[in-house]
């Protein structure tokens, strides 16, 4: 997973699906010896058991890493990454008005711009339009066209799962339990190997033509709705940029998408780029970034994919500081 505040270290995102998953069985455990009967509840009635738990589960697979590693640390540097890869680099100049920890507004002449809208209205003056992308619509494009397979109730490693409904964690609204059908080693490769000819078989079903596709994305929507809340594809506006997404890409370009993150979701979720940008018969995935600004790693997990599978037009845009 990304670096970010609270998981900077390498045990913390690397073995982040272990921690979430061991922490949340031992803390329902705690929480059923209790009288609990919602997790939810147990969780934020006891925010300091939860993270005591939490803790002691950091403390052991650190333990264990060290002994017995499951995964290696190698990572390149961004400049190796963009060279092996070949990456197109595409370099603008701005006038930087504030730079923060987590936005840079810049000025060209214009008005004050966040870096995405900046490279946004670049490309609007070449004729193009952009999608504000990232990874959340890809989920909701997964989950839409790959509920079916996942929740197949025919899979017999698939059980009844339970998790707090995002909407109400977002809002602030009353705590409510979803349960749902889920696979116990979905997202893993190993489930891919294990489903392989279940998957050909659901590919078989996706439509190649654009307009077939796009009914399915809307019938499909709601009986989806259960796997994008887990996801965490469940707002409405990422709904809608999935959609202009299958609206806009080449169709066997969804299907590659498909795929890439099929075979190893968990791997595969975060990193995507920022922008999309487009016009007719023309696109291209575009990352933003400021002059001083690092590729994290799960970006450059991405470039690699995108390079080795997916096949995606893209361009790194870099913003430089415009100097008198």
């Amino acid at each position: 997973m990304a670096e970010i505040y609270g998981r900077t270290s390498k045990v913390e995102r690397y073995y982040w699906r272990e921690i979430y998953f061991e922490t949340t069985r031992r803390f329902a455990a705690w929480a059923e010896s209790n009288g609990y009967t919602d997790d939810q509840v147990a969780r934020q009635e006891n925010p300091e058991m939860y993270a005591r738990i939490e803790k002691g589960v950091l403390d052991e697979i650190k333990e264990l890493h060290n002994r017995s590693p499951k995964y290696v640390y190698q990572e390149k540097s961004q400049e190796e990454v963009m060279r092996e890869n070949k990456v197109e680099i595409v370099r603008l100049y701005g006038t930087y008005e504030n730079h923060t920890e987590r936005r840079i507004s810049i000025s060209d002449g214009s008005g004050g711009y966040s870096a995405e809208d900046f490279v946004a209205l670049h490309y609007k003056r070449q004729g193009y339009e952009s999608l504000f992308a990232e990874s959340t619509p890809f989920h909701a494009i997964f989950a839409v066209f790959m509920w079916l397979l996942i929740q197949d109730p025919r899979d017999p490693l698939v059980r009844i799962v339970g998790f707090g409904d995002r909407t109400a964690y977002e809002t602030g609204g009353e705590s409510k339990q979803i349960w749902t059908h889920l696979p116990e080693d979905f997202g893993t490769p190993g489930y891919a190997k294990r489903r392989a000819n279940a998957i050909e078989e659901h590919f078989a079903m996706i439509p190649h033509e654009r307009e077939e596709l796009l009914w399915m994305f809307d019938y499909w929507l709601e009986p989806s709705s259960d796997l994008r809340q887990y996801l965490w594809a469940h707002r409405q506006q990422d709904v809608d940029r999935a959609r202009e997404l299958v609206s806009l890409l080449p169709i066997d370009a969804i299907h590659r998408i498909l795929r890439y993150l099929m075979v190893d979701y968990w791997g595969r979720y975060t990193g995507w780029p920022d922008l999309v940008i487009y016009k007719p018969n023309e696109y291209c995935f575009v990352e933003v970034k400021s002059s001083k600004d690092r590729l994290r790693e799960d970006q450059k997990n991405w470039i690699r994919g995108n390079n080795a599978e997916l096949h995606l037009p893209f361009k790194l845009v870099k913003i430089h500081k415009k100097t008198a």
